[in-house]
């Protein structure tokens, strides 16, 4: 597991990303954040999902801010 999952891993990604980055959360998905594929074979979120995932973060961060300021 790359550090980038390692630190992704306490959000709950089925909800998380469809909602905030666009990403399908789908079996493959689990595999990338697992490290490994259905082969044994090693495996990561590419460049574009990481951005994707960086982008909803930022957005997942205003939300909570529109929240408290509520």
């Amino acid at each position: 597991m790359d550090e980038f999952t390692e630190k992704i891993k306490y959000l709950k990604c089925r909800r998380f990303f469809p909602d905030y980055c666009g990403i399908k959360y789908n079996s493959y998905t689990m595999q990338q954040l697992a490290g490994i594929n259905w082969r044994g074979k090693p495996t990561k979120l590419n460049p574009r999902q990481k951005q994707k995932v960086i982008e909803g973060l930022e957005k997942f961060i205003e939300d909570l801010k529109k929240i408290q300021n509520e």
